[in-house]
């Protein structure tokens, strides 16, 4: 096996593969300072403010972090900053997804070296065309390179890969595979996964689905969104809870309205425009994104200001 020394025996595994993940997990952007680097100090303060609000813990160098738009140096740094401001406050998982299964291990041993990193995660590699047989077993190597238990990120509309309940039950029956972050709109298929899989953990990544997802069992969110309104999430998860549904969709209905408003924008765009409305600046995100105009900046603006992250 090519990468034989990177695997470990299930006996040298750290007994944190069946930890249970319940809450907001923010999907955290990367700021920027004015140069292009990453603003450990901004990154430092959205943390702070996340915790403050109750986040269970953070999702580092998912797609709303750009992770594809930064290098494996600067990918390692941006753990071992957020690592830093985190501390021993509350979890980590950090995306290590990447083309080449190599490079992934590398950036799984990188995250293994933290104590405070619970699991890492990763997209399915992507632009070649793999066969089916060659993205399970990708996930299979990375499942046991480390002691840390991986979390599926299943994505299909940034992947280009549809995972079948068979690919996902078949990888979830890896003891070494702790989760999937579930960012499809397939509900049918979310819902099958957690009855199948009651002792997994099953992450809500669409954030307009929350809601949704929290009533046919999903016990966690990793989310985009969280970073510009996780008490928002937080909230509604407790209504659930309280079986006070008409209050929960009723912030359900809110947070909707500003992802209407972002998806017109660009997610990742809009996010670290309203953190700077909030008093973050994170930058901006990197080329080939390019600058919100006037007009987008005053549509975020306004539906920030109507729903209540504004202060």
């Amino acid at each position: 096996h090519p990468f034989h020394d990177a695997l470990v025996s299930f006996a040298e595994r750290r007994d944190i593969t069946m930890k249970r993940f319940d809450g907001i997990y923010a999907a955290l952007v990367t700021p920027f300072d004015h140069n292009g680097k990453i603003h450990v100090d901004a990154l430092q303060r959205l943390i702070d403010k996340l915790v403050g609000e109750g986040a269970a813990g953070f999702y580092v160098s998912g797609s709303t972090g750009e992770s594809y738009l930064l290098s494996m140096e600067e990918r390692k740094y941006l753990l071992d900053a957020a690592s830093e401001a985190v501390g021993k406050r509350c979890d980590l998982i950090v995306n290590v997804g990447i083309i080449a299964t190599e490079h992934g291990i590398e950036l799984a041993k990188h995250a293994e070296r933290k104590d405070n990193v619970s699991a890492i995660s990763a997209v399915p590699p992507f632009y070649f065309p793999f066969s089916k047989r060659e993205i399970l077993g990708y996930y299979h190597t990375l499942a046991h390179a480390t002691s840390l238990p991986l979390i599926v990120y299943n994505i299909p509309a940034m992947s280009g890969i549809q995972f079948t309940f068979d690919d996902l039950s078949q990888l979830l029956s890896d003891d070494g595979i702790c989760g999937i972050k579930h960012t499809s709109y397939d509900l049918f298929q979310l819902q099958r996964i957690i009855q199948h899989f009651p002792e997994k953990n099953i992450f809500i990544g669409h954030d307009e689905l929350f809601l949704s997802a929290l009533s046919i069992g999903a016990h966690a969110g990793i989310g985009s969104t969280f970073n510009i309104m996780a008490d928002k999430f937080i909230r509604m998860q407790r209504l659930f809870y309280e079986k006070k549904m008409e209050e929960a969709l009723t912030i359900q209905s809110q947070v909707n309205e500003v992802v209407a408003v972002l998806l017109r924008v660009g997610v990742f765009k809009g996010v670290k425009a309203i953190l700077k409305m909030q008093g973050i600046d994170c930058g901006v995100c990197r080329a080939p994104f390019v600058p919100l105009s006037a007009e987008e900046e005053r549509m975020l603006g306004d539906v920030a200001e109507q729903n209540g992250l504004l202060g």
